[in-house]
């Protein structure tokens, strides 16, 4: 089934239009995690102060939301 990783930051919409197939839905938060991941500690842009102001809203095909998980959860992971 394909996934979108829309990202909600400061109240702002930035929707997935491409998506990613993922096997299950149990395997949404783990994909999440790692871009959230990859997002926060290695892409740095000069309009987002702080990505711990984000959110992935990711959505199934559908468009039902599946999962909301703030960017700042990477950090709890780590510990």
């Amino acid at each position: 089934m394909r996934y979108f990783m829309n990202v909600r930051c400061r109240g702002r919409l930035i929707p997935d239009h491409e998506g990613d197939e993922l096997a299950s839905e149990a395997a949404v938060r783990g994909h999440a995690l790692a871009n959230a991941r990859d997002l926060v500690f290695n892409t740095r842009m000069d309009t987002m102060r702080s990505w711990f102001d984000c959110s992935f809203e990711v959505t199934d095909e559908s468009g039902t939301t599946v999962l909301v998980m703030p960017f700042s959860e990477v950090v709890e992971d780590r510990f």
